[in-house]
């Protein structure tokens, strides 16, 4: 029961991305973010049906909390791809907290950044990720 459980969990990540004007290289803030135009928005390398397999690595982190629902946890693409200010937006608890950040900071590889008017622009990229026990 709980294999399915965690494909389930797995298959219905969402996310999305909202843009992030930055005027200084690299201090962008995802809570102080501000929507553009832009062209394209960042990517995992791969794409995201690669980044979304990378996220069953879940399954590998038992999740023992007695809450379900989800965590929303909001990062930073630079302009040179790194990932940055990593930011719970919406908090299960601390451990499902810490699962989210740590899956995302362990893939730990350059994502192709957004694009505005053919330059890269800093944007944050937000991803709500549901818990749950059987």
């Amino acid at each position: 029961m709980r294999k399915p459980l965690l494909v389930l969990l797995l298959l219905s990540f969402v996310i999305t991305a909202k843009a992030q004007q930055n005027n200084k290289p690299t201090d962008a803030v995802p809570g102080q973010s501000q929507n553009t135009n832009q062209e394209t928005e960042p990517e995992p390398p791969g794409g995201i049906d690669v980044f979304m397999k990378y996220m069953k690595k879940l399954d590998n982190r038992l999740y023992n909390g007695a809450q379900t629902g989800k965590v929303t946890l909001s990062f930073v693409v630079e302009k040179d791809g790194s990932l940055t200010g990593y930011k719970i937006a919406h908090s299960l608890n601390n451990e499902a907290d810490g699962i989210a950040i740590q899956v995302v900071k362990d893939y730990n590889q350059k994502w192709k950044p957004a694009m505005k008017n053919g330059q890269p622009v800093s944007a944050e990229y937000t991803i709500s990720a549901p818990f749950g026990i059987d």
